[in-house]
C-alpha cells in the first residue's frame, strides 16, 4: 500500500532550524495520545533509521518515514510550517480525519 503527503519545504527548514536536524536526517512520523484518558491524538516525531515497508519521504535533505501501522493517519495529510509562530508554526492536518 502506498500512501500520499505533503510535506512542505518550511516545514523541514523549520525542523532543521528549530530542532537542529541536518540533511542526511532520517526522521521517523508517528501517532502519539495526547495522555491517559484524553483519546486525542497528534504526530511525533524522532530520529530512526529506514526500516522495511516504510513510507519514505524527501524534503529539503531530511527523509522522512513512516511505519504500514501509522499510515492511515498521515495518508492523504499536509505537514507546514507558518513562521509567524516561530517554534509553535509546525502544523499537520489531514481532511481524511475529519468527522
Amino acid at each position: 500500500m502506498s500512501i500520499t503527503l505533503t510535506i512542505e519545504p518550511a516545514f523541514a527548514l523549520a525542523y532543521q532550524r528549530y530542532a537542529e536536524f541536518v540533511p542526511g536526517d532520517v526522521l521517523r512520523l508517528y501517532v502519539r495520545t495526547s495522555g491517559p484518558g484524553t483519546g486525542g491524538l497528534f504526530y511525533a516525531i524522532e530520529k530512526d533509521e529506514v526500516m522495511q515497508d516504510d513510507a519514505v519521504f524527501e524534503s529539503e535533505g531530511l527523509r522522512f518515514v513512516i511505519r504500514p501501522n501509522d499510515f492511515w493517519y498521515f495518508d492523504g495529510g499536509q505537514l507546514s510550517y507558518n513562521p509567524s509562530y516561530g517554534e509553535y508554526g509546525f502544523s499537520f492536518s489531514n481532511p481524511r480525519l475529519e468527522d
